[in-house]
């Protein structure tokens, strides 16, 4: 149970730090992607260096290409269309296109990996997707809380969502082989590294995202900002590999999904956002799958 307990844990923290980036809205989202990211590599290699010190567990040559793969495709390419989608669609639509990321990795274990999913696995699956939706799909007024118009939902703009989810799918499942043979620490470290440097490049090739770095510049936001990253990357990159470790990844993933019902629930708690009836029964529903996925 420590990979399901690992993923469910990393589920909350991720909710938790989306709550405290939604009160960093000083600064843009790439800003808020490339604060958060650049942090937890720093705050990995310090716990890296004084945990194992010269001792680390180091990849050969497959794991080194496996890493730098994942860390660009997942991270550097699958964070950076998120974030274009995230522009375009609002944030309730891209959660029902990010939707796709569980179902996509247990289709993918299955096929690639070798899993064989129990049927109650598939029922729970099924709740926990379907609680989701639920949970964030409300019926849509043409305009968002602020009173402000939302855009259409294009197919071009959708389709930046569905390839980044791609991404981060794709970018897990490359090194879960890896995670197997590795240290957990060093593993997450080197992937996040070669995140980071892809990102680093993107923004310096892109005018428009040049400024983005000014979030370096201490300011009232990182007193959100900071914590954030912290719970979010350092600590969450760290649950979600764990739990990919020591779990299968069909598992891992659909107890990951539980994210967005975490934040449909903090958001009300903490930000005293509405919960329609609709909202409550899609997080009752989800909760019901995460107990059949449990027992399997």
């Amino acid at each position: 149970m420590l990979g399901e307990s690992l993923a469910l844990t990393c589920a909350l923290t991720w909710a938790i730090s989306v709550i405290l980036f939604r009160r960093s809205e000083a600064v843009s989202a790439h800003s808020i992607n490339l604060f958060k990211n650049i942090l937890a590599t720093l705050l990995l290699g310090v716990t890296l260096f004084f945990w194992h010190g010269t001792d680390a567990w180091r990849p050969g040559p497959e794991d080194t290409w496996r890493l730098i793969v994942s860390g660009l495709v997942a991270l550097a390419l699958g964070d950076t269309l998120s974030l274009l989608a995230l522009r375009r669609l609002g944030a309730a639509r891209l959660a029902i296109v990010e939707c796709l990321y569980a179902p996509l990795i247990v289709t993918f274990s299955i096929l690639f990996l070798g899993e064989s999913p129990s049927l109650f696995f598939f029922l729970g699956a099924a709740s926990i997707v379907l609680g989701v939706i639920l949970a964030t799909t409300d019926r849509n007024t043409g305009k968002d809380r602020s009173g402000i118009a939302e855009s259409p939902a294009t197919l071009g703009a959708i389709s930046l969502g569905v390839f980044g989810v791609l991404g981060w799918v794709s970018g897990i499942l490359l090194v879960k082989s890896t995670l197997e043979r590795g240290g957990l620490l060093e593993v997450t470290f080197y992937r996040l590294l070669a995140g980071v440097c892809g990102q680093l490049l993107i923004t310096g090739l892109v005018p428009s995202l040049r400024p983005s770095v000014k979030v370096f510049v201490p300011s009232r936001v990182w007193w959100t900002l900071f914590p954030g990253a912290l719970l979010g990357t350092y600590i969450s990159m760290l649950l979600w590999m764990g739990g990919f470790k020591w779990a299968d990844a069909s598992t891992a993933a659909i107890l990951n999904q539980t994210s967005t019902v975490f934040i449909v629930l903090l958001a009300w708690f903490y930000l005293g956002e509405a919960m329609t009836p609709r909202r409550w029964i899609g997080c009752l529903v989800a909760l019901l799958g995460v107990l059949l996925v449990l027992t399997t």
